[in-house]
């Protein structure tokens, strides 16, 4: 499988694993939706969907759930992408993210950088 390179808000590719040690780390097994307040100096991610597809999507409130007919990004179970955090239309990046297995039993891996 071939992983695209997150793009920044100037549309320049991103580095794929940026230097450092992780702002956070989350393992969570997925029942209803789960949301991740992002740490304030975070601007990539990298998520892992253990072992079944996982939904998710960046939210701006804590109503903003991801759901099977609401969701931003699909990945695929065995696999991980990375994602620059985007900006929101006001210019300040997205601060929390929400995840929905699309199966139960799904679990997912979350790295922020």
């Amino acid at each position: 499988m071939t992983h695209e390179l997150p793009i920044d808000r100037f549309g320049a590719k991103m580095q794929i694993t940026p230097q450092g040690v992780a702002l956070a780390r989350t393992v969570q097994a997925l029942g209803q939706s789960f949301l991740i307040n992002l740490q304030s100096g975070t601007s990539f991610v990298r998520v892992y969907a253990i072992t079944k597809d996982v939904y998710f999507k960046w939210a701006n409130s804590d109503e903003d759930y991801c759901k099977a007919d609401n969701f931003d990004e699909v990945i695929p179970a065995g696999n991980y992408i990375d994602f620059g955090v985007p900006y929101q239309t006001d210019g300040v990046r997205f601060s929390r993210m929400t995840f929905v297995g699309r199966e139960s039993g799904a679990t997912v891996i979350v790295i922020e950088k």
